[in-house]
């Protein structure tokens, strides 16, 4: 594990990542990103929050998530409802470290939402 990990972070040292942003987001709230995929790549998705009582979750949603409707739910049913077409979740307190397997090219949504409802800065970087 420690070794595909190391590998992975070698890898993307020397990567330009897909998506790198630094963000704060207000408590309770949610963020939606747009990125492109490529179907058969692996991408490692890394969210980090400065706060050490900020708990962040995030979903990959893939393209059949219909984002108007996502555009109207009240938060916390918008994070919901994109989980239903998740590629990859991450729901662990804090900070999350995961990987997408693209399954196919175009795309996706990454929804970024404060579980912890304590808003805070964090940094988003998916390679």
């Amino acid at each position: 594990m420690q070794a595909c990990f190391l590998s992975m972070l070698a890898l993307a040292v020397g990567t330009a990542p897909l998506l790198d942003t630094s963000d704060q987001i207000d408590g309770g709230a949610t963020v939606v990103y747009t990125v492109s995929i490529v179907e058969g790549i692996d991408y490692w998705v890394v969210l980090g929050c400065d706060e050490p009582s900020a708990d962040l979750d995030i979903v990959i949603a893939s393209r059949e998530m219909d984002f108007d409707r996502f555009m109207s739910l009240p938060y916390y049913e918008d994070f919901l409802y994109a989980g239903e077409f998740a590629l990859a979740s991450g729901t662990h307190q804090g900070s999350e470290d995961l990987t997408l397997s693209a399954p196919y090219t175009g795309v996706a949504y990454v929804v970024v939402h404060d579980i912890g409802e304590t808003g805070g800065h964090y940094q988003l970087r998916i390679y």
